[in-house]
């Protein structure tokens, strides 16, 4: 396992810039070796992944100040908020599909054409078309 950060480098001119404002990001890459410590990488990526400092501790020997594992823990509940409102709008487009096409159907199966309910709920022609023949398939 090795880590990178940023440093910086006045290329031209100089400029007085506080390092806490430039070096935000650290890169640590994994690769397989010959030897692993007694845990191993996995007890390391599970810490990682869940958002255990403590253990992440015991395998990064970066020095952890308190700011800086309360932000840490903030990332890992940040990345669950992002997952958990993804299913949530998963969920509802779901729903909004199965409404879709329950119209779409209902009309379709009190006789009316797909040219008219395309007309009547102002969808395009071809998305009547193609529920109809999903829902072909599905009565075979």
């Amino acid at each position: 396992m090795t880590e990178y950060s940023f440093s910086k480098k006045d290329i031209i001119g100089v400029a007085d810039e506080p390092e806490e404002d430039y070096d935000l990001l650290t890169v640590i890459i994994i690769r397989l070796g010959k030897e692993t410590e007694e845990k191993g990488i996995f007890d390391y990526l599970k810490g990682l992944f869940t958002g255990d400092i403590k253990r992440i501790q015991r395998y990064s020997h970066i020095e952890w100040s308190e700011p800086f594992q309360e932000e840490a823990s903030k990332m890992t509940g940040f990345g669950d908020m992002i997952y958990e409102r993804g299913i949530q709008q998963g969920m509802q487009q779901g729903i909004q599909q199965g409404r879709h096409e329950g119209m779409i159907l209902g009309a379709l199966m009190s006789g009316k054409t797909p040219e008219e309910v395309s007309k009547m709920l102002n969808l395009p022609l071809e998305e009547i078309k193609k529920v109809q023949e999903q829902q072909m398939t599905v009565n075979k």
